[in-house]
This record gives structure tokens, C-alpha cells and sequence, in this order.
């Protein structure tokens, strides 16, 4: 890049350059931009920081220098940092930091910086001393460097978001509790130790972080946590995602009383949920089990929900086939999303949800939902959105417009891939909210749009069925913020939709 190639660009703001293979930089190549804000330079053959001119960056809030080939910390000096947000400089090849390199970044406060991929070698005790950041990504740098070493060097910095995780092709770091010492002398909120093993975990394994509100336990080879573990009273949201619990009980949430969500998805191992395990979660908002194949000794779900009356969000999708109690969620009736897909379940009530008066989402996705029970939607007169894709409609014809009269704020409706054939007229007519429907994947021959309340703003899908012409009628008193969706449809290219194909040459939405 050679002198004043920017010349004429005053206003660029804005200079991405990632994959070229630069390996020089005239010193005014970035002349001509007044406040040049983002700078990406990533894989790069760039060797050193002095190798970027830095006099015409004094406006710059974003530096990327990632994949590049960086072998040091010098030169950080010579840029201007008082408006610079994010560093990027993972995946190079920075193996040592001291104090004296990141010297000049000491007054800069809420910047972002990522060593991510870096093999260090040594990081100089204290090194990170008096810094103040938004967020330190150190995850994948262990191949050369003990998690101690590492923790030593960051004594004294103040983060909110730390990341010290691994990734699928790193080699094992197994951590001592005793490593785990220097947090008394690191503050951070928000901590993800992904994919770590924890050599001796113990009640006292965590005890220095009094402080911390968000924790990341990824598939960190866990099977229980202990029973009287201090450190973590005041978290807040705790990932426990792809690891060997054999039940919820064996979380021992009672050392967590301020959390507000928990997340135990895809678990490796069917994962049990016992009755009362969550009690002490008094505050808990959101709880996420999905994909952890919950299986229950007793019916669904008030006895394992038990405590949890503030409980906003439940996700037990791809579940194994339980029952469900009458009212099975009366435990927590201030739910407002539930997504139950892909879980089989069988009924004791005929009207499941009728004291969840908050229920804004409600999902029954591939969950062998009955639609001839006239009143499994009652009680849900605040609900938005409902999902019943993959639940097959008995003979194919979709009736009874009793069934949605229980929903009259509904938004959007999908029942896409339910062997649908047809549908009753006036199906839909009394859901004046309605804005999204999707009935792709069925077996419809034929589209029909009178069944809805109005087509003056609505996105209609009726993509993969079996319509072989159009009765142009049915779609003249579209709006123009409507949309109808006919793809992969056997459509006929003949005079039978000579009206229909004419409209479309009118009305076809230019996505350009």
C-alpha cells in the first residue's frame, strides 16, 4: 500500500482489508481519511504493530489484526488509543507479554481486546495490572502455557467478560483448584471457561469469585458440582450446556439463589429431573433443558417445577415422551415462552395450559399434537406465536374454528409439514392480529386465502404443496405489505393461469 492511495476519500470511515497479503504499508497510506474508525488488516503478512502507520488513526475505534503474523506487543505505543473499543489480534503469533508491552493501553478504559489462538510462551506476572476492559479473550492460548501461568499474568485487571475456554482441537488443560486462587485478586462478571477440565473441583474451588455474575461451564466434562460450594452466591446465569449430569438434582442449585437462568442443553446423557431439585431458585426466569432427553419418574411438570413461580422461559425440547399432568404448569404460571418440540407427550387435561395467562410463545413443533381436542389452546389469550409444525391433521382437513377462538392475539401461526390437505373456509377468520402464517410442506392443491380476516398486511406461505393453478380471485385484495410464498408448487405454465401469471408480473415483490 503506497502513499495517499486514500486521497480522495475524506469520509471513509470504514477499511476492510482482511486476506491480502500485505507485507508493506507506506507511513501516509492512510492519509486522506479524516476519522478513519475501523481498520480490518486481518490475515495479513503483517509482522510487527510498527509495521501500521499510525499518524492518520487518531480517530480509530476498531483495530483488527487477526490471523495476521504478528510476533510481539511492540509497537502498541505509537498508536493513538483513546477512542479504540476493540483490538483484535487473536490467532497470531504472540508468544510473551510483560508489563511494559500493554504500558500503553493503561489509561484506556471498556476496550475489547482478543488474544484468542496466540501460543504463548510466558505472560509476565501482573502483566494485565491496572488494566480496565470490556471484555479479554484468552481462549485456545494453553498449548504452551499453564492455566496458572496465565491467571498470575492477569492479576489485577478489571474485565467484564473474561474467556479462558478451549476449543474442539486444543490438547486437555486440566486446572487445579488451587490456580484458581488468583481470582481473589481479578475482577470480572462475566467468566467462560468452556470445554476446561477442573482437576479437584471442591467446595472452595470457586470461593474467589464472590463477584461474578455470569459463568460458562460449556462441556467442561462435569457430572455433579459440589454440595456446599462457596463463591457463586451472587450469580446470576449459569451454562452448564454438553455435559454428564445424570439428574438436575446433581447441580445442587441451592448454592446459586440469585440465578435468574440456567441452562443444562444438550446434555450427554439422558438427564433426569427429579422432583424439587430447583426449589431454592426462587428467582429463576428462564431454564433451558433442550436437548438433554429429560426423562421423569412421576407426570409432567408441577412437582419438578416446584418453587419456580417466577420462572418466564421453560425449554424441554427434544425431550422423551412423558405425561403431563392436569395443568402440568401450574408451578410456574407466569410462564411467557414454553417450546416443548420435539417431545412426545400424553394428556390428563384437555385444556393444559388454561392458567397461563401470560404465555406469549408457545411451541409443539413434531410433538404429535392432536388438533381434534377443541380446547387445548383455552387460557392462552395472550399468545403471539404458536407452533405446530410435523403434527399431522387427522384425515387432512384442518376445521373447527373453535379451536383458534382461544387465541385471539395470535401473530403468527405455523403449521407447516402437517399432511394438510385442505382447510374449513372460515378457519382463521377470527384471529384479527394475525400476521404470519405458514402452511409450507403439506398437501394442499389449491390456495385459498378467504380464511383469514384481512390480506392487507400478511405474509402468507404456501411453499412445497401440490397447487397446480390459482384462481386469481383469491389474491386481487392483497395489500401491498402482503406477501404469498408459491414456491416448489407443481405450478402449470398454460392458459388455465393466464389471469394468475399476468397478476404476477404486476406484483412480484422486487427483492433487489
Amino acid at each position: 500500500m503506497y502513499e495517499d492511495i486514500f486521497k480522495y476519500q475524506p469520509d471513509l470511515e470504514v477499511l476492510i482489508l482482511i486476506g491480502n497479503p500485505l507485507v508493506f504499508i507506506a507511513s501516509r497510506a492512510f492519509s486522506g481519511p479524516l476519522a478513519l474508525k475501523n481498520l480490518s488488516l486481518g490475515e495479513s503478512k503483517i509482522k510487527s504493530l510498527s509495521d501500521i502507520p499510525s499518524d492518520n488513526l487518531a480517530y480509530l475505534e476498531v483495530l483488527d489484526l487477526g490471523g495476521s503474523d504478528i510476533r510481539s506487543l511492540d509497537g502498541l505505543s505509537s498508536f493513538h488509543w483513546q477512542n479504540v473499543n476493540s483490538l483484535q489480534l487473536d490467532m497470531n503469533s504472540i508468544d510473551r507479554i510483560s508489563q511494559t508491552d500493554l504500558q500503553p493501553i493503561h489509561n484506556v478504559v471498556g476496550m475489547s481486546i482478543s488474544f484468542k489462538g496466540n501460543d504463548f510462551v510466558s505472560i509476565e506476572p501482573g502483566a494485565f495490572q491496572s488494566l480496565n476492559l470490556s471484555s479479554l479473550d484468552i481462549s485456545g492460548c494453553f498449548r504452551k502455557i499453564n492455566f496458572s501461568s496465565i491467571l498470575r499474568g492477569l492479576e489485577g485487571i478489571t474485565t467484564n467478560k473474561l474467556n479462558l475456554g478451549l476449543y474442539e482441537t486444543d490438547s486437555n488443560v486440566f486446572i487445579p483448584s488451587a490456580a484458581l486462587q488468583s481470582f481473589c485478586k481479578i475482577l470480572v462478571t462475566d467468566l467462560d471457561l468452556q470445554l476446561q477440565h477442573f482437576l479437584d473441583l471442591n467446595n472452595s474451588t470457586f470461593h474467589c469469585l464472590e463477584g461474578l455474575k455470569k459463568l460458562d461451564l460449556t462441556r467442561a466434562h462435569l457430572d455433579s458440582l459440589p454440595f456446599n460450594m462457596t463463591g457463586l452466591s451472587n450469580l446470576s446465569h449459569l451454562v452448564l450446556d454438553e455435559n454428564r449430569f445424570s439428574d438436575v438434582c446433581n447441580i445442587n442449585t441451592k448454592n446459586f439463589p440469585m440465578l435468574t437462568h440456567l441452562s443444562v442443553s444438550g446434555n450427554l446423557k439422558p438427564l433426569g429431573f427429579s422432583n424439587r431439585c430447583l426449589e431454592s431458585l426462587r428467582v429463576l426466569e428462564e431454564l433451558d433443558l433442550s436437548h438433554s432427553s429429560v426423562k421423569l419418574k412421576g407426570p409432567c411438570c408441577n412437582d419438578q417445577l416446584f418453587g419456580l413461580s417466577e420462572l418466564k422461559l421453560l425449554n424441554l425440547s427434544y425431550s422423551l415422551p412423558m405425561v403431563w399432568s392436569s395443568q402440568p404448569f401450574s408451578a410456574s404460571p407466569q410462564l411467557e415462552h414454553l417450546d416443548f418440540s420435539h417431545s412426545l407427550y400424553a394428556l390428563n387435561d384437555s385444556s393444559p395450559f388454561s392458567n397461563l395467562q401470560s404465555l406469549r410463545t408457545l411451541n409443539l413443533s413434531w410433538s404429535n399434537t392432536s388438533l381434534t381436542n377443541m380446547h387445548i389452546f383455552n387460557g392462552l389469550k395472550t399468545l403471539q406465536l404458536l407452533n405446530l409444525k410435523g403434527n399431522p391433521i387427522q384425515g387432512g382437513v384442518l376445521s373447527h374454528a373453535e379451536l383458534f377462538k382461544y387465541v385471539p392475539l395470535l401473530e403468527t401461526l405455523i403449521l407447516s409439514s402437517c399432511k394438510i390437505t385442505a382447510f374449513e373456509e372460515n378457519l382463521f377468520k377470527g384471529l384479527t392480529q394475525l400476521r404470519q402464517v405458514d402452511l409450507s410442506e403439506n398437501k394442499l392443491v389449491r390456495l385459498s386465502t378467504s380464511g383469514f380476516y384481512s390480506l392487507y398486511s400478511i405474509q402468507l406461505n404456501f411453499a412445497s404443496n401440490a397447487i397446480v393453478t390459482v384462481d386469481v380471485g383469491s389474491i386481487m385484495n392483497f395489500g401491498k405489505g402482503s406477501t404469498v410464498d408459491l414456491s416448489y408448487n407443481p405450478l402449470v405454465c398454460n392458459c388455465s393461469n393466464f389471469q394468475f401469471i399476468n397478476w404476477v408480473k404486476k406484483n412480484t415483490v422486487n427483492e433487489n
